[in-house]
């Protein structure tokens, strides 16, 4: 008898292998339903990361993953939040918000390294659900039928499934082919970029400075610029965000040079009590980041067997860290 859409089993194709596309392959291997990760680059481990904040929903799905254990190692509180000005570093406000949200839904706020989060999703993966993320593969295509999709890699190979989970971030390939079939053009037309730059920001990894509490968020305020100190229990997260010169939705990106320019226009801001910009810049170990901080929200969410989460559908400023979390109840 000829296989049909009633007796093929089930396959999802997620397209993304960052914390998105894992956090999907756990899912998927905790609920023994097929599948397979697309990662256009040559690995899954970031060279250079930031913060993330994990909220109380995202442990409640980790707990039904069985991954709370596995991310322990990596995670530390933030219980305490200092808001102050950036020009001379004195205190407006103090506030214990993490504790009250803990008490009210039994996991409170956690930071953690983005590169050892990936790590961790990663490691705890079984072999054989690693097995399922494979590198280098860009999307190029793909087809959608009534009974199933193809997706057509740049180095020729295609991948049949049931759907397509766009799971590829700001820029989502997946997103822009969606676009294309709903208008009836080619794959490859470009569409427009849904998101508008108006900040970007400039972001360190340093050891907690002496002198300031752990476990402690410090944001300072300016004129068309903030800065921001997180200190987790070993290490802390430093960040600039500067106001362009004008909204652009256009894919920018950033040079040595660039960084350099906005540790020196704004070195002599503070970014916690007793310390400038300067003082943690040269604290800093490993290179620095600059990257644009793109805000929108897709009208169109799915088309056909074609579905989008995360950053493919929306982009939100980071101060919130409500990212990697607002993706992560998409997959749920």
């Amino acid at each position: 008898m000829e296989e049909n859409s009633q007796t093929r089993p089930f396959r999802a194709i997620i397209v993304g292998g960052g914390l998105l596309g894992l956090t999907a392959a756990h899912i998927f291997a905790k609920t023994d339903m097929d599948y397979v990760v697309l990662e256009q680059h040559d690995d899954l481990m970031p060279d250079i990361g930031s913060l993330l904040s994990l909220m109380p929903p995202t442990f409640r799905m980790l707990d039904q993953l069985d991954l709370l254990d596995a991310v322990a190692p990596v995670v530390t509180g933030c219980g305490r939040n200092v808001f102050m000005s950036a020009s001379d570093g004195s205190v407006w406000k103090q506030e214990t918000l993490g504790q009250l949200v803990e008490t009210n839904h039994g996991h409170g706020i956690r930071i953690v390294h983005r590169p050892d989060y990936v790590k961790a999703l990663y490691n705890s993966l079984p072999e054989s659900a690693q097995a399922r993320i494979h590198v280098r593969k860009r999307v190029v295509r793909v087809d959608v039928a009534d009974d199933g999709v193809a997706v057509h890699c740049a180095d020729g190979t295609v991948e049949h499934g049931s759907i397509v989970i766009g799971a590829d971030g700001v820029h989502s390939r997946t997103r822009q082919v969606m676009q294309s079939l709903a208008a009836g053009s080619p794959a490859d037309a470009e569409q427009p970029n849904p998101y508008v730059t108006t900040y970007r920001m400039l972001f360190g990894n340093l050891a907690p400075p002496p002198g300031l509490f752990l476990n402690t968020n410090y944001e300072g305020a300016g004129n068309g610029v903030s800065t921001q100190i997180l200190i987790g229990r070993t290490q802390a997260w430093l960040a600039v965000y500067e106001k362009l010169e004008a909204p652009t939705s256009k894919r920018l990106r950033w040079t040595e040079d660039d960084k350099q320019a906005v540790v020196k226009k704004w070195g002599h801001l503070y970014v916690a009590p007793g310390y400038t910009l300067d003082d943690a810049y040269q604290r800093c170990s490993g290179a620095l980041g600059l990257i644009n901080l793109e805000e929108g929200l897709v009208d169109k969410w799915a088309w056909k067997r074609i579905v989008l989460v995360g950053d493919a559908v929306r982009k939100l400023e980071p101060h919130a860290g409500l990212g990697y979390n607002s993706g992560a109840m998409d997959l749920v």
